[in-house]
């Protein structure tokens, strides 16, 4: 993999599960569209960084691994944000999520988060079956996912 276009310190997938833990604070901190953006980006891309990053073992990288990454349901729906994120849509699947809200105002979004007056964000990711996930039960399973398959695979970072 080379290096020479690698964001700052970010040299390993061990380095960008880091980096996802770091967004998953921020997004407890205060939800906003802008952090949640940064943390399904990250939490999906983090599947290139395995199939690519040398320090990552072979036996993580076999067809049967990332394929089980492709389709645990948290990473999905991680990935169909994030690839509806940067193209507008969904084109080469079909997506998992049906649709994401978002509201802000009284009454919406934790007590005592977000700017006076104006509060924190309330995001909601809707499937198909009427179901919802707010963005806490998202950033749970995309980080128990990624726990999973490193610790699975004893990689740095678990």
């Amino acid at each position: 993999m080379t290096h020479k276009l690698l964001p700052g310190s970010l040299r390993s997938a061990p380095e960008l599960l880091q980096k996802l833990r770091r967004d998953a604070a921020l997004l407890e901190d205060e939800v906003t569209s802008d952090r949640l953006f940064n943390f399904v980006v990250t939490g999906y891309s983090l599947i290139d960084w395995i199939k690519h990053d040398p320090t990552v073992p072979a036996a993580a990288k076999v067809g049967s691994e990332i394929d089980s990454l492709y389709h645990d349901p948290w990473l999905t729906l991680c990935g169909d944000l994030a690839t509806a994120a940067k193209h507008f849509e969904l084109t080469t699947r079909k997506p998992t999520a049906s649709g994401v809200t978002a509201a802000r105002g009284w009454g919406v979004g934790r007590f005592g988060k977000g700017g006076y007056g104006v509060g924190e964000e309330e995001i909601r990711v809707h499937l198909p079956d009427g179901t919802a996930h707010d963005v806490f039960a998202l950033v749970e399973g995309v980080l128990w996912a990624w726990k999973n398959f490193f610790t699975r695979h004893g990689l740095a970072g678990a």
